[in-house]
Parts: structure tokens; C-alpha cells; sequence
């Protein structure tokens, strides 16, 4: 008796001790589970079964709470300790997603083990014999809200045979509207399959696969898929999905849509890819029949048919067929290509081919058209061969690309109208690369219009191009002839008139590189008034280098400038001479550019003033926000305005902050205009044209007084003499003056003779006037000096000292003169150039200058 009771006490003990040392081992490994809050309640356990009467928890880094209830696990040990599940029951179920999670990038792939089919399809012993799920209710984000349903489930499995159903409910309604169920067996250790999905009614899918072993491994399969015209409730669920089926496209969808598709194949003992490739034998087919318009989500709707047929004998291709003719109405078109006008109303797609003689998996031949109609009208065509054998590969040859479009926003603001496109090309794509030949590209429109300029008749052709790449895309290489016509180019700077363009473009262009463009190009601009421009242009290491060519004008053909540039002064006329240029410019961090640009026997018209043979050669930097301009030797042979002088001598510079180009200081080293047998010469100053007034002195040397009285014509006044003297020339914004200005005659002296038509009937009524007539007829002077004064309203003051005789005036006694002279200049030079023999040109613009002023006193 007491040997009873200590076994029953110790088998007691050892039950209670397998029991918490099960709760425990339960709570570690619950534990350990990537969950937050978890919570369960245990209702019973045992060696046999656990109870739990819920459980609940979230995922780790997931918007998804379970709570599950009545959950029974029944288990039992066979062949040692070792437990086998045998059921497992799940009463009820709450399931909530509040957000999908996001996906993340896929990690690159570490297998590199080749391809076979597996060994052993037994189903794991660890799967348990039942499984059974009643009334899981699942909510899941739909939109904006959440969508509810409700699944039951069950699976069996005995002896190497499972059976899985699933059934889904609208928790709203209760109604049944998805049903899976299926089986998997395995028949002499290999599979058979079968499945079957219903939606609703409307979506039904059967698969059915098996692997039998006959001579050989045969592999057989077939899947249906047929989809009817939607219910209601499966509309309803689009809606909540934000599926967008457009109702005209549901209107149409009246019959149903079948996809139907079976393989046999038989496979070789050694079932790696390599051996599969090498000796398999049998068929694929597929045929799809879309007899009404189908919306596809995110597509269009799909309406026509489709046949594919593939066989093989021993490895070889000998069976090869595709056709299709399909028809996409309403195609789903990005929102940001709409808003740029492109668009289209129906797409047509054909793909054709024939394998019956002797068709390769090296070279399976591929037609391709593709036709849109619609806003934007495209067709596309090309013969293709791919290979799909390793290395994979594909060649597409004899290319036609053509595209109109009526309207297209090329960018904010551009605007283009009747674009038209058409390419022919070539394309290879390889396992490490790619490559695009085009041949004879153009592309036209007949108008582009911006808010800063428009043009019309835009062409673009490109007789060859081709483009390069890897197989990743992360490096394009780029190279083509181009030629750019532009039939009327407006803009505020230009006048409108026709353009061209002709060069060469290449360059490469690399994703991840600091470096990732470098551009090269080389061409020349011109346009209707022979106006030429040749570059240079590099771009690399993000620094940009144009060096450049102005193609040399000859202006006694025409200006060039004068005929493009709306911005050329209207006072400023060429018409004869020649203008050569060239410069750089460089731009990376800051901008620098210089230019050379010389003038060379340029003669024309600036406002009243006739200028002829100026030679000015110049010099222009733009370096640090600073403007530099430089002549050195600029020579003018003869300037006329109302007085004839030349030639003119400078040396001079220029430098000027860029923001305010007139505010600079102007260095004359070298200022010197030969006039009337002498010189005006400015003295070397410095000029800071950001204060208010300068100062310029001018030395007047050697005069000679017969060739100024000269530049009169109508004067009564003749003379010699050589003058010289000092006149300080203030300049301000009101214009030029002088005060404290002196001229004088040079020793010794020189001839005076005044005498005017009327010189009798100035004597006849004044005695003192028969005296001074006299005595100016043939006055010899020693002395001829003048005070100079001169206002910026053109008022000149002379106060004229003269000393002298006349020998026949009393017996030469001395006669000295002190004369105060007052001249309009302008109305002086105005009379001059009237009477002159100026060009046309001159006369009509002072005459117009006269009839501003006479307008201006009204």
C-alpha cells in the first residue's frame, strides 16, 4: 500500500511539474514573437491540448491588431517526446488594418544557385491534420474608410492529400460572394493541383497542374479564367477600392471574357534549367477573347483577341505563332501628359508572328504595329527578333515612328501648335547594353508661342543619331547631326525674321556620378540678314566653356546688326566697312567671358554727323561682376558735322560694375583730333562717370584761322593766322560748358578782311561803322585773343581782343579792338549742315530736328 502511494504522490508531482514548466515554456515563446501588447488568457492546458479562451496583439511596425477567441490546439506525441499538431481551431477572429505597410526596396539577390525543380514534394510533417477558422471578421483601409468582411475556412490533410476551402462574406450583408477551395496530393512523390476561385459570380478562375512520371517527367497544366459582366455588389466594391471602370465601358461589357491557356511538356530526368532547356519536348497555347470593350484598372478598355503557340522537340523550337489584334478604348493617360494636350481616344495594337520555317529561340521574329487616334495620333512599326537563349538579347530593325499632335504645353508658358514628328530607327538591346539608331528625324511645328517670345515654322532634322547605354541605365551616350530651321523668330531684342541652326551634338550623361554630363557642341547660327555665328561648346565636370566666331560682316552688303537687333540705336547707320568678332565665355562657379571685336574702314551716319574709315579694334571682359573695355589704336579719317575734321586718335579704357554699366570710370590715355591744319587734343585724365560732373581739359594747337573762316561758306570774313589755347570742357547731366576757356593767335600774327556786300550802307549812316569797315579791309593783327565761355544751352561767348593796323588806314597807325561775339552753336551747325553738301539723310534729320523745336516753342 505505501508503494502505491508514493508512485501516485510522485506521478502527481511529475504532472504538476510538466504542466508549469509547459505554461512557461508557452509564455517564453509567445514572448518572443515580433508583437506589441500582447495579451492572451489561458483557459486550459494540458499534455494533449492547450485552451485559450483570446488572445491579442499588434505587429511590429504595422497598422494591424488581431484579436482572436476560443482558440483550441490539440497535439499528440508519437516516437518520443516530440509533439505533432493535429488540429487546430480558431472560434472567432477580429482583424484590423488601419494602413497598408510600406513596401520597401527589394534586397538584392545573394542566391546564385541555378534553377531546378525540387526533389521532394511531400507536404511538411509539421502541418497539422486539421485546420478550421469560423467567423473572422476582417477590416481592411479601402480608400478613406475601411472595408469589412468576413472568413471562414477549413483544411484537411491525410495521407499525403490536402483540401483547403476558404468562403468570404460582405459583413454588411452576410451574403456569400468569394468561395477558394482546392486540393494538393502527391502521387508517387510528385504533385497534383487543383484549384478553383469564384468571385461573386462575375470572376471565375480554375488551375489545374500535375507532374506524372511516365518514359519520362510529363508536366501537364491548364488555366481558365473567365470574367463576366460585374454585379452590382462587385461595382460597389470597385467604387470603395477607388477602381476607376468608367460607366459607358461597364454599359458596354455584355458578354463574357475568356482566357484560356494549357502546357504539356516532357522533361528531361536532370530537371535543372540548363538540362530543361536542352531537352524539352511538348506545348504551350493561350487564347484570349475579349468580344466586348473590358476595363482593365489603370489601363483602358481591352476589346479583340490574342493566340500564342510555342512547341519544342529535344530542346528545338518548332512550333512558333503569335497574333494579336486588340483595341484599347479610352486609354488611362497620366494626368501630367493630359495637361500637356497629349491624349488619345483609341489604341490600336497588332502583333503578328509566323515560326513555321525553322523558327530559333535565337531569332523569334516579332512584328509590331501600334496605332492611336484621338488628340495625338501616333504609329509606330518594326520587325523584331529576340533571342532567349543566355545571354538574352534583341534586335529591332526597320522602325517608322510618327507623331501629330495639335496642341502641346511643351513647359510652363511654351506652347506649341501642329507638332509633327516622324523617325526611322534601329534598336539592339544586349545583356550589358543597348543602342538606338535614327535615320532621316524630323520634327516641325507650325507655331511656339512663350510669354518672352514665339516663332513659327520650327523644323528640326537629324540625318543619323544614335544613343548608347548599359543595361541599367545608369549611363547614356548620345551623338547626332542636327539642322534647325526657324521661320519667323519673335522677340523683344530681335526683329523677326527666319533662323537656322546646323551642328553637332554628343555627349554622355551618367546617374550617381558628380559628374554625370558632358556635352559637347559645335555649329553655327545664322539668319535671313546674313548675320553668322560659329561655336564651340563644352560642358563637363559642371563647368561650361563656349568660345565663339562672328562671321565677318561686310557692310556695304548691309548691317546685319542693324537688321536683327531691335535694340540698335535709330541714329546709328552703317554703309560701308567690315566687323569681325570673337570670345569666350566660361561658366561654373561665376561667370567670365571676353570678346575681341574690331571695326575696320566703317564709315556711316550717327544722328547729324557723318563719319567715314574708323578703325576700332576693342577689347571686352566680364570677370567678377566687373566689365572691362579696352581700344587701343582706334583711329576715324574724318568726322563732319557742320564742320569737316579727322582724322581722330584714341587710347582709352573703360571699367564698370555690371549692375550699373554707366557709372564706370573711363581712362583716356590718348585723345587727338586733327582739325583745320591743327589739333584738338585732350589731355590724359581719368573720368568717374558715377559722380556729377567731370572735367576735360582740351589744348587747341596751331589752328589754322584761313581753313575755319573756310568751314563757312557764306562768310564775308577771310584771315590767316595760326591759333592755339586751353579750353576746360565741364561735362554734367544737363550737357557740355566751359568757363575761363582762351584761345590767342601765335606770333606773329596774321591777316584780317572783313567785307560784307552791304559794307556802304553801313557807312553812309554811321561815321564810327565807315571807321571800323575801314579799318577791318585789310587789318594786319599782332594781337587776336579771346576769352571763351560756353553754356549747356549752346550759347558760345567770345570776348575778342584784336591789335593791329591797317597800312592804308592812316598812315597804319595802331587800332586796337575789343569785340564781345554771341553764337547759337547749334543754330550755327544747323545752318551749316543746310548749306553744305551733305547727304540727304543729314539735311532731312536736321530738318526734322527744326521742326520739333518750331513745335516745342508752340
Amino acid at each position: 500500500m505505501r508503494w502505491w502511494h508514493k508512485t501516485l504522490l510522485t506521478g502527481l508531482a511529475l504532472l504538476l511539474l510538466l504542466t508549469a514548466g509547459a505554461y512557461w515554456y508557452l509564455q517564453k515563446q509567445l514572448a518572443a514573437l515580433p508583437v506589441q501588447n500582447l495579451q492572451f488568457n489561458i483557459d486550459a492546458i494540458s499534455l494533449h491540448q492547450l485552451r485559450l479562451d483570446s488572445i491579442s496583439f499588434q505587429l511590429e511596425q504595422t497598422a494591424a491588431q488581431f484579436t482572436l477567441s476560443d482558440i483550441n490546439v490539440v497535439w499528440s506525441f508519437s516516437g518520443g517526446f516530440s509533439p505533432a499538431l493535429r488540429e487546430i481551431r480558431l472560434g472567432a477572429a477580429d482583424i484590423k488594418l488601419t494602413q497598408w505597410p510600406e513596401q520597401d526596396s527589394p534586397a538584392a539577390a545573394t542566391d546564385n544557385e541555378p534553377f531546378s525543380l525540387p526533389q521532394n514534394w511531400q507536404l511538411p510533417p509539421t502541418l497539422p491534420e486539421r485546420i478550421s477558422l469560423q467567423h473572422v471578421s476582417l477590416q481592411l483601409p479601402c480608400g478613406d474608410s475601411l472595408c469589412h468582411y468576413q472568413l471562414n475556412g477549413q483544411m484537411t490533410a491525410e495521407q499525403q492529400k490536402l483540401r483547403f476551402a476558404l468562403t468570404g462574406f460582405d459583413a454588411t450583408d452576410m451574403q456569400q460572394r468569394l468561395t477558394l477551395n482546392g486540393s494538393y496530393e502527391t502521387v508517387q512523390n510528385l504533385p497534383l493541383l487543383n484549384v478553383r476561385l469564384m468571385l461573386d459570380d462575375s470572376i471565375n478562375l480554375s488551375l489545374h497542374q500535375s507532374l506524372i512520371q511516365q518514359n519520362n517527367l510529363l508536366a501537364e497544366g491548364a488555366v481558365e479564367l473567365t470574367i463576366s459582366p460585374p454585379s452590382s455588389w462587385l461595382l460597389q466594391q470597385a467604387k470603395a477600392w477607388q477602381l476607376e471602370l468608367p460607366a459607358d465601358a461597364v454599359a458596354q461589357f455584355t458578354a463574357p471574357v475568356r482566357v484560356f491557356s494549357q502546357w504539356s511538356f516532357d522533361l528531361p530526368e536532370q530537371t535543372d534549367l540548363a538540362s530543361i532547356s536542352q531537352h524539352i519536348t511538348g506545348h504551350w497555347q493561350l487564347d484570349a477573347d475579349l468580344p466586348v470593350p473590358f476595363a482593365v484598372p489603370g489601363i483602358g478598355n481591352l476589346q479583340g483577341q490574342l493566340t500564342a503557340a510555342v512547341g519544342f522537340k529535344q530542346g528545338e523550337l518548332n512550333q512558333y505563332q503569335l497574333n494579336s489584334k486588340l483595341t484599347l478604348q479610352q486609354p488611362v493617360v497620366p494626368e501630367q501628359l493630359q495637361q500637356r494636350g497629349i491624349n488619345s481616344d483609341t489604341v490600336y495594337l497588332d502583333l503578328s508572328a509566323d515560326g513555321s520555317n525553322q523558327p530559333q529561340l535565337t531569332a523569334l521574329p516579332l512584328s509590331v504595329n501600334i496605332r492611336t487616334t484621338g488628340a495625338s495620333q501616333l504609329t509606330l512599326s518594326a520587325d523584331t527578333l529576340m533571342n532567349l537563349t543566355p545571354p538574352f538579347s534583341a534586335s529591332l530593325k526597320n522602325g517608322k515612328l510618327t507623331w501629330a499632335q495639335p496642341h502641346l504645353t511643351a513647359a510652363t508658358g511654351i506652347e506649341l501648335e501642329k507638332l509633327k514628328l516622324q523617325s526611322q530607327f534601329n534598336a539592339y538591346w544586349l545583356a550589358d547594353s543597348w543602342q538606338l539608331n535614327l535615320s532621316n528625324s524630323e520634327i516641325s511645328t507650325a507655331k511656339l508661342q512663350s510669354t518672352e517670345y514665339g516663332a513659327s515654322n520650327i523644323k528640326l532634322s537629324a540625318t543619323s543619331s544614335r544613343l548608347t547605354g548599359d543595361s541599367v541605365f545608369s549611363a547614356l551616350t548620345f551623338k547626332t547631326d542636327m539642322l534647325a530651321n526657324a521661320g519667323d523668330i519673335k522677340q523683344a531684342a530681335l526683329k523677326a525674321q527666319s533662323w537656322q541652326w546646323q551642328g553637332k551634338l554628343e555627349g554622355t550623361v551618367r546617374s550617381g556620378s558628380t559628374d554625370n554630363l558632358r556635352l559637347k557642341a559645335e555649329g553655327k547660327l545664322s539668319n535671313h540678314a546674313s548675320l553668322g555665328l560659329s561655336h564651340q561648346l563644352d560642358y563637363q565636370a559642371s563647368v561650361l566653356t563656349l568660345n565663339w566666331q562672328l562671321d565677318d560682316a561686310f557692310l556695304l552688303a548691309g548691317n546685319p546688326f542693324q537688321q536683327s537687333l531691335t535694340d540698335w540705336p535709330a541714329l546709328l547707320e552703317f554703309n560701308r566697312g567690315r566687323i569681325t568678332a570673337s570670345g569666350s565665355v566660361t561658366l561654373a562657379d561665376t561667370i567670365a567671358a571676353q570678346a575681341d571685336i574690331a571695326l575696320s574702314g566703317v564709315s556711316g551716319i550717327y544722328d547729324r554727323s557723318l563719319f567715314t574709315d574708323l578703325n576700332l579694334p576693342l577689347s571686352v571682359e566680364y570677370k567678377g561682376d566687373t566689365v572691362s573695355v579696352r581700344t587701343s589704336g582706334a583711329t576715324l579719317a574724318e568726322i563732319q558735322h557742320g564742320v569737316v575734321a579727322g582724322p581722330l586718335r584714341m587710347q582709352a579704357s573703360y571699367v564698370t560694375p555690371a549692375n550699373t554699366l554707366t557709372a564706370g570710370k573711363l581712362d583716356i590715355r590718348q585723345l587727338q583730333l586733327l582739325a583745320m591744319g591743327g589739333q584738338i587734343r585732350v589731355e590724359p585724365t581719368l573720368l568717374d562717370l558715377a559722380l556729377q560732373q567731370q572735367q576735360i581739359t582740351m589744348q587747341v594747337e596751331r589752328i589754322d584761322l584761313t581753313k575755319l573762316l573756310q568751314q563757312h561758306p557764306t562768310t564775308d570774313l577771310t584771315g590767316n593766322g595760326l591759333i592755339s589755347g586751353t579750353i576746360p570742357l565741364r561735362l554734367n547731366r544737363s550737357g557740355a560748358s566751359v568757363e575761363g576757356g582762351y584761345i590767342a593767335a601765335e606770333s606773329p600774327g596774321g591777316q584780317l578782311q572783313y567785307r560784307p556786300p552791304t559794307a556802304e550802307n553801313m557807312a553812309a549812316t554811321n561815321p564810327g561803322m565807315k571807321v571800323m569797315l575801314k579799318a577791318l579791309d585789310d587789318f594786319h593783327y599782332s594781337v587776336l585773343s579771346s576769352n571763351v565761355s560756353y553754356d549747356t544751352n549752346g550759347k558760345l561767348l567770345l570776348a575778342l581782343k584784336l591789335h593791329g593796323n591797317n597800312p592804308a588806314l592812316e598812315g597804319g597807325r595802331p587800332i586796337n579792338l575789343n569785340i564781345n561775339l554771341e553764337e547759337d552753336i547749334p543754330a550755327l551747325i544747323t545752318s551749316l549742315q543746310l548749306s553744305s553738301q551733305i547727304s540727304d539723310k543729314i539735311k532731312q534729320r536736321v530738318q526734322q530736328r527744326l521742326q520739333q523745336q518750331s513745335a516745342g516753342k508752340r
